[in-house]
């Protein structure tokens, strides 16, 4: 079996433990179907995961082609995911009609988006069954980690579910998927080369788990790849393919999506937020990740370089005084009964009353800046980083690319509320401390992301 390297998932798969038993990744994957139900023999009731969206191949329907790979005799239910007008979107009422329609169910078998993948990772961990999920894109790292993004209150939320016991990636199927399902990939692979930067910040302000560089550098060997190859070959498809499959190895490994998600994809967060509070459409979140990655790497390098964040000192920190008043202001127009200002609110002031607690992690990490400096510039990636993978692959490099374009003003707000949205620490939220958070702060690094083809 080509593709993603047996020996390479088994490593990492047995240096951390990991639930996830077993990666078959490659052209004709589909085919061991059967072998890995094998492993949960007797299936007495199996619960096919789907949200009804026709998805074909050079096989036919791949649907159809799972339901014919099923030992015979299996009893199976279809679980079809809810939709709405901006689709699957995995809410309260989505997840618990999930549970309800897959009860009883000794085994979940998900084919699908990187949505259905959640939904159903996270009713397999309600019901407390195994799932095996079947890839249909190359568009997210979400089919290879045990956390699922969930949406609360109106806002983006992540949190635990399940891993998958199994992944299948037919790399035939993958070849056949809409060209920007693959782009969208593309964007969220870029975001490997700047949120680590923010995850390495949160864990040396002692605000995160102990960061760990190794479980990172696979994904960052294979994003290279990317770079080089040509995305017309197999060999670029299966860059992709793993460096996807190892960030979701990575997010599971360390338990945190924060190590692969960062400023980036808290942009794209709030762009779907405001977009499904105002009834209208947003483009897939790989692709929103991937411009967002050009603007994050160009924050990052506006603070390492120009704005001498070294220099600073814990006493130059502190939250601003109408920090609850500019929280609520961020979304006020988009849910005037206060819902979604109040369950960002909690998130927020969570995240800074932590931050006060562990003040002592803060001066040390200035006192010792020479050192993390150095490390900083190792995982935040000059914005051209980026910007030439999405250009690379045709994915979309500014707001106004993405499909619909998102207007300047909405993609400034966007990052004016960047501090304002959840209780994980990054760059911005350092930045906002030391009172550098302003408009001014977000038209240079827009600016500088220009210079590379990206921003606005």
């Amino acid at each position: 079996m080509t593709g993603l390297d047996p020996g390479r998932a088994g490593a990492y798969i047995a240096r951390w433990d990991l639930p996830l038993r077993a990666v078959e990744s490659g052209p004709g994957a589909l085919a061991t179907l059967p072998a890995v139900l094998d492993r949960f023999v007797p299936v007495a009731d199996l619960a096919l995961v789907v949200d009804g969206t026709p998805i074909t191949y050079p096989g036919g329907d791949v649907v159809a082609a799972v339901r014919g790979l099923l030992p015979a005799g299996t009893p199976t239910r279809t679980v079809t995911a809810l939709a709405g007008e901006h689709g699957t979107v995995l809410d309260e009422p989505t997840v618990a009609a999930g549970v309800a329609a897959a009860k009883g169910a000794s085994l979940l078998l998900s084919v699908g988006s990187g949505t259905v993948t959640d939904l159903a990772k996270q009713v397999a961990s309600e019901l407390d069954v195994p799932v095996v999920v079947v890839q249909t894109a190359a568009s997210v790292n979400g089919y290879a980690d045990s956390l699922s993004v969930l949406v609360r209150n109106g806002a983006k939320r992540t949190g635990p579910s399940t891993w998958p016991s199994a992944l299948i990636i037919d790399h035939d199927v993958l070849r056949a998927a809409p060209d920007r399902l693959t782009r969208a990939g593309v964007g969220d692979a870029a975001a490997a080369w700047c949120s680590p930067a923010d995850w390495y910040l949160a864990c040396a302000l002692g605000l995160d788990r102990a960061f760990d560089g190794e479980v990172l550098q696979p994904v960052l060997d294979a994003a290279e790849v990317m770079l080089s190859a040509d995305p017309a070959t197999p060999e670029a498809l299966t860059a992709l393919a793993d460096t996807l499959t190892l960030g979701g190895l990575a997010i599971g490994a360390t338990g945190t999506t924060a190590s692969l998600s960062g400023c980036e994809h808290l942009i794209s967060h709030l762009l779907d937020m405001a977009a499904m509070a105002d009834g209208t459409e947003h483009d897939l979140h790989g692709a929103q990740v991937g411009v967002a990655s050009v603007v994050s790497a160009a924050l990052w390098e506006i603070a390492l370089e120009d704005d001498g964040v070294g220099a600073l000192t814990a006493s130059d920190l502190a939250p601003p005084d109408d920090l609850r008043a500019r929280v609520e202001e961020c979304w006020m127009d988009l849910d005037p009964t206060g819902r979604l200002g109040a369950e960002c609110w909690a998130a927020v002031e969570r995240k800074f009353t932590t931050w006060e607690e562990q003040r002592g992690g803060t001066s040390r990490f200035l006192g010792d800046w020479a050192a993390h400096e150095e490390t900083l510039h190792r995982y935040a990636y000059a914005p051209e980083v980026p910007a030439r993978a999405l250009e690379r692959w045709g994915a979309p490099l500014r707001f106004a690319d993405l499909t619909p374009a998102v207007d300047p003003e909405r993609a400034r707000w966007a990052l004016r509320c960047l501090p304002f949205m959840r209780d994980r620490f990054t760059l911005a939220d350092l930045l906002l401390l030391a009172g550098r958070w302003n408009d001014e702060l977000v038209e240079r690094v827009l600016d500088r992301a220009a210079r590379t083809g990206g921003g606005l």
